[in-house]
């Protein structure tokens, strides 16, 4: 057990060396380089999709819509027996 302590504390040292550069200069260099990278990938903007609309979403899900046809009332009937708060949009 004594030598796996050691073994852990000398690993623990050795990468504690690795990670710190040698100089300060680069150190900033390092951190700012990661810095404009985490800026860079945060600020993409990715347009995957149209924004949703809620009159297409009522007219489809809505509570008119499930009254009106009997699979929608065997959707609201299944929703009531499950406990569901919400029964339709």
């Amino acid at each position: 057990m004594g030598l796996f302590g050691i073994g852990c504390q000398l690993l623990s040292g050795l990468s504690r060396l690795a990670i710190q550069p040698a100089c300060g200069v680069a150190a900033a260099f390092i951190n700012q380089t990661r810095s404009i990278s985490l800026t860079t990938a945060l600020c993409n903007v990715r347009c995957h999709f149209p924004r949703p609309s809620e009159i297409k979403r009522i007219k489809r899900h809505g509570w008119k819509t499930r009254l009106s046809t009997l699979e929608g009332r065997k959707t609201l009937m299944r929703r009531i027996l499950k406990g569901r708060h919400v029964l339709s949009h």
